[in-house]
């Protein structure tokens, strides 16, 4: 009888589970993390494509997706060598706190995402800079592609203090403490 009621558990969760997929974020490709920072004297932009991490989704139920992004901010070029140095290692830091995160811990929406239409989802996690972790919620534009990958865009602001980043204050140079941030990602079924 226990056997009976073991397997007829097993049976249900699978079933409840079986329309969520794994969707890899793999380095490289059309995958995109960018910031674009301003002082005193000009802006400019920095990006990198070291960008990996999974979706795991079911597109009839977004609320039960989860998702972990992870950025390689030692790779973030700005276009200038020696700004990438001074950025690298007397701001970020980079050879103690390599990598930025981001864990989900809630989504939502809209009940269901229909292949081709896209959908803006309110995505809710663990985000980590520089060795410390805040609680944001981010939008996020969403696209199923028929061929089994998810596109995901969003756009949202950090503020580097927040994240123990001190950003120049002087007579010379003053850069804005709110960094806007783009990410760009293609992931594909496992």
């Amino acid at each position: 009888m226990r056997f009976s009621i073991a397997l007829g558990l097993l049976f249900a969760a699978a079933t409840l589970h079986a329309q969520s997929r794994t969707y890899a974020i793999t380095k490289g490709g059309n995958n995109v993390a960018q910031f674009h920072a301003e002082d005193t004297y000009d802006s400019f932009d920095g990006k990198t494509s070291d960008v990996n991490g999974t979706i795991v989704a079911d597109p009839s139920s977004p609320a039960a997706s989860t998702v972990v992004i992870n950025i390689n901010v030692d790779s973030l070029d700005t276009g200038v060598g020696l700004r990438n140095k001074e950025m690298r290692e007397r701001y970020l830091e980079t050879t103690k706190f390599g990598t930025a995160t981001f864990k989900s811990v809630s989504v939502t929406g809209p009940a269901s995402i229909a292949p081709n239409a896209p959908a803006d989802i309110n995505v809710t996690g663990d985000f980590t800079l520089h060795g410390v972790t805040k609680r944001m919620t981010i939008p996020v534009r969403v696209v199923l592609i028929p061929d089994g990958r998810i596109h995901a865009t969003t756009d949202f602001k950090i503020r580097m203090p927040d994240f123990g980043i001190t950003v120049p204050h002087n007579v010379l140079v003053t850069v804005n403490d709110e960094v806007p941030v783009r990410l760009d990602v293609w992931a594909g079924a496992k």
